[in-house]
C-alpha cells in the first residue's frame, strides 16, 4: 500500500510541475505577443490613442494627428540634439582638464535645445487647442497631465510632484508639524 501513495504523490507533483511550466510558458509566450505588438509599426501609436480618448473625427482628427506627427518628429530630434550636447558636456566636465569656455559654449548650447524643444510643446499644445471643442481642450489638458506625471515617473524631465489624486488629505493632526523659531 505504501507503494501505491508514492505513485499517488508522485503523478500529483507531475501534474503541478506541468502546470507551473505551462503557465511559465503562456506568459512569456503572452509577453512575447505584447512586445511584437508594441514594435509593430501598424500598431497606433500614442497620439491616435489620444485622438480616440477626445472623439475627433474627420477633419478635427486629420488635424490633430498633423500636429501630433510633427510634434514627434521635431521632439525626437530636439531629444537627440540635447542628448549628445548633455554626453559632450558631461565629458568636458570629467576630463581631466575641461575648458571652461567649452563647457560655457556647450551649456549654451543644452539650454537652446531645451527651449526649443519646450517652444515645440507649447506650439503644438496652442494649435491644438484651436481645434478642440471645450471639453476635448479639458481632456486634452487631463492627458497631458497624466504624460507628464509618467515623464516625471521614467526618468523624463517633468515638473514639480503632484499631489497624489487619492487617499487620505492630510489634518491638522496629521499634516508636517509646524515651524518652531
Amino acid at each position: 500500500m505504501k507503494r501505491g501513495w508514492v505513485w499517488v504523490a508522485l503523478l500529483l507533483s507531475l501534474g503541478v510541475n506541468i502546470g507551473v511550466l505551462a503557465t511559465i510558458g503562456l506568459s512569456r509566450m503572452r509577453t512575447k505577443a505584447r512586445w511584437e505588438r508594441s514594435r509593430d509599426p501598424s500598431s497606433a501609436p500614442p497620439f491616435e490613442r489620444i485622438a480616440n480618448h477626445l472623439k475627433l473625427a474627420g477633419e478635427p482628427r486629420e488635424q490633430f494627428m498633423v500636429i501630433q506627427k510633427d510634434l514627434f518628429r521635431t521632439t525626437r530630434e530636439h531629444r537627440q540634439q540635447m542628448e549628445k550636447l548633455e554626453t559632450e558636456l558631461r565629458r568636458e566636465v570629467m576630463s581631466e582638464n575641461p575648458d571652461p569656455d567649452r563647457v560655457d559654449r556647450l551649456l549654451e548650447e543644452t539650454g537652446a535645445a531645451k527651449r526649443e524643444l519646450d517652444r515645440a510643446m507649447i506650439e503644438s499644445v496652442l494649435a491644438t487647442k484651436q481645434i478642440l471643442t471645450p471639453e476635448q481642450q479639458q481632456r486634452y489638458f487631463h492627458v497631458l497631465e497624466r504624460l507628464r506625471g509618467a515623464n516625471r515617473r521614467f526618468g523624463g524631465r517633468g515638473g514639480p510632484p503632484r499631489r497624489p489624486r487619492s487617499g487620505p488629505r492630510p489634518g491638522p493632526d496629521q499634516g508636517p508639524p509646524p515651524d518652531r523659531d
